[in-house]
Parts: C-alpha cells; structure tokens; sequence
C-alpha cells in the first residue's frame, strides 16, 4: 500500500508548494432538488430543502455510482470585452483540508481485482511535501483564458509576462477522489480514476490585503477509464470549480469593474511639446554605451517592477503601461536611489505609459528615425527578474515584423524577461528604436527566444507626445 500512496502523491504534484494537514474522513452527499437536478456535495443541503419525493438526500462514500453524481455547474460569464481589462494572476495555491482524526487520514479510496470491485482506504500523513511545476495554475489559467479574461504569471506560452492587477488566493478545502488501475474497456486497459475538490477564493487588488470577493465553489470530473490518470482527473476538477467560479456574477462584477478602471487610459491634458533628439546613425552602441545605460530607468510599483527610458532631459520617460497599471504615481531608480514619478499619459492598447520626474542630471536617448531590418543587430537594456540586475544588456537582431493583439510588433531573439518590460531597445548605432514589452517563456521562466517590441513611433503617438 506504501507504495500506491506514494504513486497517488506524485500524481498530485499541483503547483507552489501545498501545505498538506490532515483531512476528516466525511461522507459524500447525493440528492436531487425541486426540478430533478442532481446535486453532490461533502456537506449536505439545508434542512428541508430536498423534498421527499425527490428521493431525499443519499450520504455515501465515494464508490461506483460516483460515475452518475455531478457537481452542479454554472454557466461561466464570459469577459465582455474578451481578452482585454485587468490582468489577472494566481498569488497563493494551498491545500488546507479540515482536520480532525489525527494524523492518518482517508482522502480518496484505491479499487483493485476484475471489475474493480476490491477497494482500500487511501491515507495521506500530515506534513509539508514539496510539490513542482505550476499545473493547477496553469489548469485555471485555461479557464479564465477560455471566456477571455486576462491570466499572467503562470509561465506558459500563452502568458503575456505582464505584471497582475489582481491576485487571486485559492485553498483547496475539500479533497476525495477514487483510482483503479485495472479499469477494461473492450481489449484497453488503464488506469482511471474520478475526483471531487472545494475551493475558497479569495480575490483582491495587488499589493493590498482587503479582499474584493471572497467565496466558495466546488468542481467534480469522472475520467472512470482506462486512460484517466488521476493528476489530470483532479486538474480537471479544479478546471470545473474555476468554472463555476466565473459562473458568480459578484465574482465577474469586481473583476469586469476593476477591469475597467485599470484598462482605461489616464486622461489628462497632454504634456508640452517633447524636447525628443533624434540621432544621425553615426557611432555605435559600444562607444555610446555608458551615457546609454544611464537613459535606461527601473520602474518600481507596489507589485513588483520594470523598466523605462528617458526620451527627454527635462524628466519625461517612456515604460509599459502594463508595468504602472492603474498607479498614478511609481517610483524610478536613478544612481541607486528611488524618486517619486507621475504617471503624466498612459494607453493601455499600445501598451505604453509617459513619466515625469527629476532626471537628476541624467541623459535622454536619441531616437531612430529609421526602422530596423531583418538581420540587424538589436541591444536590449533593461532590470530582468531583479532589482540587484538594473542595466542588463542582451543582444540579438531583429527577426521580423508581427501583429501581436492587433498592434505592430518587432519580433528579437535578445533576451527579454519579466522586469524587462518598458526598457530601451537601441541599433548598432546606439539610437533607440523599440521598448520590450513581452516575450515567450517555458514552464521553468526561461526564454523561448521569441520576444516582442513596441516600436518607438507607436510608443511615442500612443502617449501624444508631439516633437516635431
């Protein structure tokens, strides 16, 4: 039996590490309401709420007629503005079960023999086990993407690498599932398994504790099949509770909502005629390279940080309008040491946001009046990952011209990562042409060499900035 426990954690691996405490050993609850919809619960429904002729409320343990019980699932709201608003990212994945009979608990049961018709108890010890991978983040991201909400953080292809407006908590309260590995279909035969999860979430602005939603849904899923592995059949339980989250219209009112005042873009009377220089593509980014590092800014807000780069020597910089989100004023290091700067213009369609603060001295880049070709030599300047790593600088050369969201992108295979976003991207001759703004990474954060770069017309139209 140590062994098929074992086999049941690692097909457990979720995401971020999951405190495990131990689980009362409850039963499953089964009825049908007024219309004949079939519910199935770990706790049973208020008193007097199943008629009689419904049948009444059937307690059982997870066992072969699971097959029929399905969790009754809402309908999910999609975004009505599909694939824009506030990003969203999972901060906190926990699994927190109710404890209650000491350390051996049961938390699903292993069937065996022909038909599965043998069944042991599954018991999982209390303890912290160090789970990998971002699979249940991932296994949520899918949900809200799929009705067009914005999800970052999570790694993935799909992943924008934007920093998130709203950090979402989920615990996972409620655990059972059933496994057996001797499951016949016609000449297949496999594994397969079905799973029941509850979850609290627990929704709030980034970098503040005050929640804007907190609730509770549960998600169920029968892959009782030879080819239904139990991590995926829990992964899909999660999926279906995620559903029935955005299936909350209080949920999708303080998202959507958020969404709108963190989306809009910042109106104010645009700032005077921009002192913007532009270079005559003598010299070259080696020879430059000291003044242009000191254009380059870190952008510091409470959620994390990016990159920028001064366009003007009076104190206006450009970065992402992703980095600021809907802050009306950050922080920029200049010399090692954070100033105060306003968000002076921000569009969050191009992506871009103008700055202003005391540049202390510091020098503006000068902008190309040329675009890059394919097979150019490209300078990526910027603060990957780090604070401690401001000034880094990747080299590449320009791929190709995308549409990425509808908006024109340049395509690099120069590095750039999360805290990249909003920094310079200079030519062979030192003159600034584009601004990073997101690029493709694996599961374990590294680079797929595939990156995209606003380039510096569009960045400088999108913020209104005259300078000619």
């Amino acid at each position: 039996m140590a062994g098929s426990i074992r086999q049941i954690a690692n097909a457990l691996s979720l995401a971020l590490g999951l405190l495990v405490a131990c689980v009362a050993q409850a039963g499953v609850y089964k009825w049908r309401d007024a219309q004949g919809n079939l519910h199935y619960s770990d706790t049973p429904p208020p008193d007097g709420s199943v008629p009689a002729a419904q049948g009444g409320v059937q307690e059982m343990a997870m066992s072969a007629d699971f097959a029929d019980a399905k969790v009754a699932n809402k309908l999910p709201i999609p975004n009505p503005r599909p694939n824009s608003g506030a990003a969203i990212g999972l901060d906190t994945f926990t699994l927190k079960l109710d404890a209650a009979n000491g350390n051996n608990v049961t938390i699903g049961r292993e069937f065996s023999g022909k038909n599965c018709a043998q069944s042991v108890d599954v018991q999982w010890h209390d303890g912290i086990i160090d789970l990998k991978d971002r699979v249940a983040a991932l296994a949520i991201a899918e949900r809200f993407r799929k009705f067009g909400y914005r999800f970052v953080g999570t790694g993935d292809s799909e992943d924008s690498g934007g920093l998130a407006e709203l950090s979402l908590d989920a615990e996972l309260l409620a655990l059972k599932f059933d496994v057996c590995n001797n499951i016949a279909s016609g000449n297949v035969q496999g594994t397969g398994s079905r799973a029941f999860v509850k979850l609290r979430w627990s929704l709030h602005r980034a970098g503040t504790a005050e929640p804007l939603f907190r609730g509770i849904t549960a998600g169920a899923y029968d892959a009782w099949r030879p080819d239904g592995g139990t991590k995926q059949t829990v992964l899909r339980a999660i999926g279906a509770a995620a559903d029935n989250l955005l299936g909350e219209r209080a949920f999708v009112d303080q998202v959507t909502d958020s969404a709108s005042r963190a989306t809009a873009s910042v109106v104010l009377p645009p700032p005077a005629k921009l002192a913007v220089a532009y270079g005559d593509g003598a010299g070259t980014f080696r020879a430059r390279s000291d003044s242009l590092l000191r254009s380059a800014i870190t952008v510091k807000t409470a959620r994390g940080h990016g990159s920028g780069v001064l366009i003007d020597a009076s104190g206006y910089a450009l970065t992402n309008a992703h980095v600021v989100g809907a802050d009306p004023q950050v922080q920029v290091m200049l010399d090692d040491q954070f100033v105060d700067a306003q968000v002076v213009r921000s569009d969050r369609r191009a992506d871009v946001a103008l700055l202003r603060f005391d540049p202390r001295g510091h020098e503006a880049a000068n902008v190309s009046r040329r675009e890059p070709h394919a097979g150019d030599p490209l300078y990526v300047v910027g603060t990957p990952l780090s604070l401690k790593l401001s000034h880094t600088v990747t080299q590449g050369i320009f791929s190709a011209v995308r549409e990425v969201d509808g908006e024109r992108r340049f395509q690099t295979d120069a590095a750039v990562n999360p805290g990249n976003s909003g920094g310079p991207v200079f030519n062979e001759a030192g003159e600034l042409v584009a601004l990073s703004v997101s690029g493709i990474i694996n599961a374990d954060g590294a680079s797929l060499n595939v990156n995209y770069l606003i380039p510096i017309a569009r960045a400088l139209t999108a913020v209104g900035a005259s300078t000619d």
